[in-house]
């Protein structure tokens, strides 16, 4: 049967996912890779876990076991509540959605709040996922330069003066960026919001990574000054859990929540009622802090010794940042310089890393950028894998002056 005539335009004009298709490349064991942006397995919490799940089925397995409301379990939702209220977000259960993992957030934002053709501001560069998924509501694209200190008020103003169309949302990593690393100051967070206010932008602030922090000082996110009920906070306990629990959290006005809530109805009926009960059950007993400091110090350890490997091996003519938590470092060579191309020649040399074009709105942008993961990769490694790495730029750089 011929099915090519059967097809939605919607998933007609999907596309595989550009770090997916170089991971694959990577599998090799003999490779260094800085490419993928996930967890590392000997952190997790195991034995805690485990303990956990025992219990929470010998103890409520007739309901941990069954179907769940689609909203999520109760107990999870209140946990939830209680930690962004120590961060500043004043919110109840009844503002809370858990989702199938933060990605099914933005999926959802995406379903209820854009109509075909509605424009989208984000950072440049930007998440892949997010911008897959906005994709998927045939949503055009209004990319603001997104720099060491994130979003700047000025350009997002100026940005939105020059938008052919009335954008209807501003989606943002305002907090330790993937892929950039960049991370908007506290002092700058109020007039972001009030640039928004005025253009009738709704926010969606993604923040996977904001636990994991270096500073020392904690960072309130955008909701924590959120005044009129516009931002949707995304959350995510697969950075600092366990990311195959696949469990996300919504917080945003009841109004949306209900609206995301019906939506969700129709994907996945409910998240995993398991996972939601273990996780109730880790955050009440107070684990999270403890285990987060532990994620913090390796996790900061590895920035270290990249940033150091970075500033002994790497040529002047690269440029890099210093990000203060999260997952990744950015990077880029001069103008002219393609990291596509080069990725083979860095595979040759047995290290990988995702090419920063993939996180452009654009065909053509952001060729000569790429993001080094530092978490998944012990700091012996890190040193080795930036040599060879700073080995194949040093050779491009020769041969451009040659």
């Amino acid at each position: 049967m011929d099915l090519s005539g059967t097809f939605s335009r919607t998933s007609n004009s999907m596309k595989p996912s550009v770090i997916r298709a170089l991971l694959k490349l990577v599998q090799q064991g003999d490779i260094i890779s800085f490419a993928g942006g996930t967890p590392d397995a000997d952190l997790f919490p195991t034995d805690l876990l485990a303990e956990i799940s025992s219990r929470v089925i010998r103890e409520n397995g007739r309901f941990s076991l069954q179907y769940g409301e689609t909203v999520g379990w109760m107990p999870l939702r209140e946990a939830v509540a209680a930690e962004l209220n120590s961060k500043g977000i004043r919110c109840g259960s009844e503002n809370i959605l858990i989702t199938t993992g933060s990605q099914q957030g933005i999926f959802l934002s995406g379903l209820v709040l854009l109509d075909p053709g509605d424009a989208v501001v984000v950072e440049e560069p930007s998440y892949l996922g997010g911008l897959q998924a906005y994709r998927n509501f045939s949503a055009s694209f209004v990319p603001v330069p997104c720099g060491a200190e994130g979003l700047d008020p000025a350009a997002l103003e100026e940005a939105l003066a020059a938008a052919p169309s009335r954008p209807r949302m501003l989606y943002c990593i305002p907090t330790f960026q993937n892929p950039g690393g960049s991370t908007i100051p506290e002092a700058r967070r109020p007039a972001i919001l009030e640039v928004a206010r005025r253009h009738g932008l709704v926010v969606v602030e993604d923040n996977p990574y904001g636990e994991l922090n270096f500073s020392g000082g904690a960072i309130r996110p955008l909701k924590a000054f959120d005044e009129d009920g516009r931002v949707v906070y995304l959350g995510s306990f697969s950075k600092i859990g366990s990311p195959g629990m696949r469990l996300g959290w919504v917080c945003a006005a009841p109004e949306i929540i209900a609206r995301m809530t019906m939506a969700k109805e129709t994907t996945d009926v409910c998240t995993d009622v398991l996972s939601q009960a273990i996780a109730a059950e880790f955050l009440k007993g107070g684990h999270l802090a403890r285990h987060v400091a532990r994620l913090v110090s390796t996790y900061q350890g590895r920035r270290d010794a990249m940033l150091k490997a970075m500033d002994e091996f790497f040529p002047p003519e690269a440029t890099y940042n210093r990000p203060q938590g999260g997952f990744f470092v950015w990077a880029g060579l001069p103008g002219g310089f393609n990291t596509v191309e080069l990725f083979e020649k860095a595979i040759q040399a047995k290290v990988a890393y995702v090419v920063g074009s993939a996180f452009h709105t654009r065909e053509g942008q952001g060729l000569n950028t790429l993001r080094l993961t530092f978490c998944t990769v012990d700091e012996a490694k890190i040193r080795e894998g930036i040599r060879r790495l700073a080995g194949v730029f040093k050779e491009a750089l020769q041969g451009e002056k040659v």
